[in-house]
């Protein structure tokens, strides 16, 4: 038992460091004005879908949406874009919800989406 926990340990502190390491510097996490490259980036990322709470476990083009951004917009290079919310992207949202100063929650609800999309 103490091996297994050792090992959920090891686990913990390589994702978080990934995250860390992947995620992008306090200041271009809390630009409020795009900039000419931070569109074309958007660009990458079109959507017409709704954008609905979302949390570890959902599937689907909302997640696969919330994936792009965090990758061409915010840079978190380590996520996925699967359609999956999986482990990683709840770590790196959870990170951007603490950067924007809201609850780091790592669910994607209203007050998160706006602040990805502003």
């Amino acid at each position: 038992m103490p091996h297994r926990l050792a090992q959920r340990t090891k686990v913990a502190v390589l994702l978080g460091a990934a995250v860390l390491a992947a995620a992008p510097t306090a200041s271009y996490a809390h630009a409020t004005a795009p900039s000419a490259a931070a569109t074309t980036e958007w660009r990458l990322c079109m959507y017409l879908g709704s954008h609905p709470t979302l949390k570890a476990g959902d599937s689907g083009e909302p997640v696969r949406h919330l994936q792009c951004v965090l990758n061409e917009v915010y840079r978190y290079q380590t996520v996925p874009v699967t359609g999956a919310f999986e482990t990683i992207t709840e770590a790196s949202v959870k990170h951007l919800q603490q950067q924007f100063g809201l609850p780091a929650t790592g669910v994607v609800d209203a007050a998160t989406w706006t602040a990805l999309h502003p």
